[in-house]
């Protein structure tokens, strides 16, 4: 027990004393800042433009062809711009593109803007994964999970506080614009740290290869549960204002305690996955994530609530063991295993909202978050069948 927390606030502390580490990892956050700020406003763009569940669906369809379209070219420019500076000039584009949501008059104008919305979140996403994993290959320290944190950091607090911000004031052009400021003017102080770095150079020659057989079932389970993360993420507020019948304000709550559960379990997931081993934890933080679904099943307003959290600590050490694991695949560059999951895990985040969007136009919103416990399951399934193998 000891070590375990010994463990945790040495991961902290590397983040907070050292600004090189600290500069990368708050990238997370202002990537959640904006992402949060975007689903928060879902209810609000559905009712402004009068467009239904599976009308919504269509649209976050859009931002997934956007970001698949983008993983090649993404892919491409590490090399030429290389990883610390892709991953600043790709967050300005990802901040930017939000202005073509809200401001979309109609609703084929939101489709083309969701589209180029997935294309930079493609190009930001592939570049601040690779920068951690080279930051975790030169310092020869665990900062993967750690800077994953920052990401539910960042997005408990762009769902509460914007959330609240939203439900009072309804000014999401405001709202965006003073955000932005503050987050890009952070970056372009902190971007020193980590826009000089390059990442693994490639051999002469040398072709990039998409390794897809040894890696299929890794990329297979980070694409399940990130397109769960994603659908939480974009439906959570309408779930909880169509079915469990919340005040405005709350709206964001959900997604915020998501946020907050995944936030203490990325803080101790490096300790976990020494204790446990990464196969072994990931099962059992499935299986935590299940009984979270459980409770937000109930539509029960309390239970519901609690189910988000609980969900959120299962989640929370899934996409940082799913890239641990993809860099440690015997012949399979560490660079090219964490590209490919960034990729694959990035369509799955866009492709979630989009399944649940469907079933809820055909059936009902619940029925969509019965579908989703599923597809949870599935990757359970899938990860037990990995653990007896390597047993």
């Amino acid at each position: 027990m000891h070590t375990f927390f010994s463990i945790r606030m040495l991961s902290l502390k590397i983040f907070f004393k050292e600004r090189k580490y600290f500069a990368p990892a708050f990238l997370y956050s202002c990537f959640a800042l904006v992402f949060s700020t975007w689903i928060i406003y879902i209810p609000f763009l559905a009712e402004k433009l009068q467009i239904t569940e599976g009308q919504i669906g269509t649209a976050l369809f859009f931002a997934s062809v956007g970001s698949f379209v983008m993983i090649p070219l993404a892919n491409r420019l590490t090399d030429v711009l290389g990883v610390g500076r892709q991953a600043y000039w790709g967050y300005v584009l990802y901040g930017t593109s939000l202005y073509g949501i809200f401001l979309a008059p109609s609703y084929y104008w939101l489709l083309a803007a969701l589209f180029y919305y997935g294309m930079t979140s493609s190009v930001f996403a592939i570049a601040v994964n690779s920068l951690i994993a080279e930051m975790e290959k030169q310092a020869g320290k665990y900062i993967m999970t750690g800077s994953h944190g920052f990401w539910s950091i960042g997005g408990i607090i762009g769902a509460s506080l914007g959330g609240y911000l939203a439900g009072r004031f309804e000014l999401p052009l405001v709202h965006l614009s003073v955000l932005l400021v503050v987050l890009i003017g952070a970056q372009t102080f902190l971007r020193k740290e980590y826009y000089h770095i390059k990442g693994e150079a490639r051999k002469k020659g040398e072709k990039r290869s998409t390794p897809w057989k040894p890696m299929l079932l890794i990329a297979l389970i980070g694409m399940i549960l990130m397109a769960s993360e994603g659908a939480i993420a974009d439906w959570s507020g309408l779930y909880l204002k169509q079915v469990v019948v919340v005040k405005p304000e709350l709206l964001g709550l959900g997604y915020a305690l998501f946020a907050g559960g995944m936030a203490v379990g990325r803080f101790t997931g490096d300790a976990l996955s020494l204790r446990f081993g990464s196969w072994r934890l990931l099962r059992s933080a499935i299986l935590v994530s299940l009984v979270g679904f459980a409770l937000v099943l109930t539509v029960q307003t309390v239970l519901v609530f609690a189910g988000f959290l609980v969900v959120g600590l299962g989640f929370s050490i899934v996409v940082p063991e799913i890239y641990r694991l993809a860099s440690n695949v015997p012949g399979v560059r560490a660079a090219d295993g964490i590209s490919l999951i960034a990729a694959s895990s990035n369509v799955g985040f866009l492709t979630g909202p989009v399944v649940l969007g469907f079933v809820a136009e055909l059936h009902t919103l619940y029925a969509s978050f019965l579908v989703l416990t599923v597809f949870v399951f599935l990757a359970y399934v899938l990860g037990s069948i990995q653990k007896r193998r390597a047993n």
